[in-house]
């Protein structure tokens, strides 16, 4: 009788040892999937940061060149009539817009660039900076040119 009893005894025991190891094992799954989901929550936060600081330095990149380049036209003074020695320049935007001035034959291709990066389509043409000492009617735009911007 006292080894049924010692048996019923070591059954329970087992039986309570075996829910608590089940409720530990649950209570470690939640507080796993609980640690998961606030570590993916800081890596998206983390992410979004990083987004938003890429896209505020695009930002004040794009602000601070739009600045120099209005400083740059100012300091090109007004556009020259319409003359034979005067260079008509239109310059084509990837999003398709256009833009034309006209430059005095003499001016330097460094002018252009004080603007855009610069190719001519036929013959295709790079203008680098190694060109941009070069006149206008020596680069071969004179008396009229078309010109693109390239994305690198």
């Amino acid at each position: 009788m006292i080894a049924i009893m010692q048996r019923v005894v070591e059954d329970k025991e087992r039986r309570t040892n075996l829910l608590l190891r089940e409720e530990q094992d649950a209570a470690y799954r939640a507080a796993f999937v609980v640690d998961q989901a606030r570590k993916k929550q800081r890596q998206e936060e983390e992410e979004q940061l990083e987004r938003e600081a890429v896209e505020a330095e695009r930002k004040r990149k794009e602000e601070e060149e739009a600045r120099e380049r209005a400083i740059k036209a100012l300091t090109l003074g007004d556009k020259p009539e319409k003359r034979h020695d005067v260079t008509q320049v239109l310059v084509r935007f990837p999003n398709g817009e256009r833009k034309g001035r006209r430059f005095e034959r003499n001016t330097k291709i460094q002018t252009l660039y004080d603007y855009y990066s610069l190719i001519t389509n036929f013959p295709r043409t790079v203008y680098g900076r190694d060109n941009e000492s070069m006149l206008l009617k020596d680069a071969g735009l004179h008396p009229q040119a078309s010109l693109f911007i390239e994305i690198s």
